[in-house]
């Protein structure tokens, strides 16, 4: 019997897929949505009062339990997303705040849903296929490494009698998307180089409404909780035929391309600059990111498929989304 989600919480849902996650928890009239928000946080109108926010951080132990009482489910997304900041910011925020989460499940006896990242192959990516049992490579920066200790602490709180599902989502894209939609629009409007190598390799997209239906699709399927799934859409899209297709919805000229190996030198040189001088600000090109776009993103989605998901939004569908986005930000 495929169990019902009676209340659960959800870390990170003011957030890009958090959103999304939430608009299908409120399909059920039955499901008690809490969302743990930082005190300053904007969260959507539309909640209304459907959704309990609770104020609070997720590095906070006290602010997490109170947040998951009464919770038999959290899908935990909180993290400090994107390749700016310090490795310690990062294991602080990522690291740190997904302990306390594990924490509190254990004690009151919470199934966790955890969104980590491709990025957590490091650069096995660039050396092929990446399947769920592909062993970890080395990280390309602190997004990376603190989405490979994420995946420690959650093996760690299954060997200690937890119920944990680790999601791996590829390249979301969508109205919203941090790095996909709002950093690409900047770079293809100042002209900067968008393509690495001329983008020939693909794009491993995953689109936001599909990811958000794995994650209850898990959260619901006994089967899953032990497991580590990639989710993406299986699309064969490069990153020259997306970039190319967002820069015709903005009306900005097509994407540049630079060489593998120049792009990889200016990351040597800027990224250690940036993240000692500037750590609140993303450096222009950095391994993390030329660890997706400079390289074939291969994330074979069988597993996911065979626990009965498939992708019901096409790409067609997600870029008239991002084309209405686009009009609305006047990007």
């Amino acid at each position: 019997m495929t169990p019902t989600l009676n209340a659960v919480l959800v870390t990170g849902g003011g957030g890009f897929l958090g959103q999304a996650l939430i608009k299908l928890l409120l399909g059920d009239d039955h499901c008690k949505v809490t969302v743990l928000a930082l005190p300053h946080e904007a969260v959507p109108a539309t909640w209304g009062t459907r959704v309990h926010v609770v104020r609070g951080d997720v590095t906070c132990l006290d602010d997490v339990a109170k947040a998951a009482q009464g919770c038999g489910h959290i899908f935990h997304l909180a993290a400090m997303v994107g390749d700016s900041g310090t490795y310690a910011q990062h294991e602080r925020v990522t690291v740190g705040g997904t302990a306390n989460v594990l924490k509190v499940a254990l004690k009151q006896g919470a199934a966790v849903i955890l969104t980590t990242s491709i990025c957590a192959y490091g650069d096995a990516i660039q050396r092929g296929i990446c399947a769920e049992d592909t062993a970890l490579g080395v990280p390309q920066g602190p997004y990376g490494a603190a989405k490979q200790g994420q995946e420690r602490l959650a093996w760690q709180f299954k060997a200690e009698g937890g119920k944990v599902c680790v999601v791996r989502p590829a390249n979301i894209i969508g109205p919203g998307s941090g790095p996909w939609l709002l950093d690409a629009a900047h770079a293809l409007r100042q002209g900067l180089p968008a393509l690495i190598g001329g983008g020939r390799g693909n794009a491993g997209l995953a689109l936001v409404d599909n990811v958000a239906a794995f994650l209850l699709l898990a959260a619901r399927t006994p089967q899953a909780y032990g497991q580590a799934y990639n989710v993406n859409d299986g699309l064969p899209i490069t990153w020259q035929r997306y970039f190319t297709d967002l820069a015709a919805l903005m009306g900005a000229p097509a994407p540049k391309s630079i060489p593998r190996v120049l792009a990889y030198l200016g990351a040597r040189v800027a990224e250690p600059l940036f993240r000692r001088f500037m750590p609140r600000s993303r450096p222009p090109v950095t391994r993390e990111a030329l660890n997706l776009v400079a390289w074939d993103n291969r994330f074979p989605n069988d597993k996911a498929r065979a626990l009965g998901w498939h992708p019901t939004v096409s790409y067609e569908q997600a870029m008239q989304a991002i084309k209405q986005d686009i009009l609305a930000r006047g990007l």
